[in-house]
């Protein structure tokens, strides 16, 4: 199996206005930019042979995957497992308001949670439990469109990297980007095959 994790487009930046008080999280769109990565996205991913296609149901990575329906026409399905990180007081307040907790958390020696918020291990723990569900579906090529963060901790998570190492993995994760990761029947593991792939949007 290999599982295609696809960071969303370019999207507005979370200024308040985009705050949904529903799902309690930034809920951008995406820009036009991020709009046009995802052309050339799906354009990359027409002939890759997706079974399925599941996002985050936040707006700029159902955006990004509707791009790629279009042209797979494979079975599409949207989840909150694979949401970003949540972030709780830092969406509607500065980290200004923690400055002990920042100045431990920037280290990145220990995997803390945002304030009112989750850590790197909380993302995992939401996003493992999917994962073990597309092992027994039995299909061999599977995207997931999501966010940075949640890219991040899924590798460490099956790597069985410590999370707050996660923040090393690619200075900067490129919207639209692909990493894929392959499982292993026989072994009952996973293996990195590709990380942050941009050609595609870059060239």
């Amino acid at each position: 199996m290999e599982i295609y994790l696809i960071r969303h487009g370019e999207c507005y930046n979370s200024t308040i206005e985009y705050y949904d008080a529903e799902k309690k999280t930034m809920n951008p769109p995406l820009t036009y930019k991020g709009m046009m990565q995802a052309e050339k996205l799906a354009v990359r991913c027409k002939t890759i042979g997706f079974d399925m296609i599941i996002s985050s149901d936040l707006l700029r990575a159902v955006q990004t995957a509707e791009k790629i329906k279009i042209v797979t026409s494979c079975e599409f399905s949207t989840t909150p497992a694979f949401r970003e990180i949540d972030m709780g007081a830092i969406y509607v307040k500065s980290w200004d308001n923690y400055p002990d907790l920042y100045a431990q958390w920037v280290l990145h020696n220990q995997d803390l949670p945002y304030p009112d918020g989750e850590n790197g291990e909380d993302i995992w723990s939401r996003c493992k439990t999917q994962l073990e569900s597309l092992i027994a579906t039995h299909n061999k090529k599977i995207a997931i469109v999501c966010h940075g963060g949640t890219i991040r901790s899924i590798i460490c998570g099956v790597l069985g990297i410590p999370q707050q190492k996660r923040f090393y993995l690619g200075l900067l994760l490129e919207n639209c980007s692909i990493s894929i990761i392959r499982y292993s029947e026989k072994e009952k593991r996973f293996y990195l095959h590709t990380f942050n792939d941009f050609s595609h949007i870059s060239g």
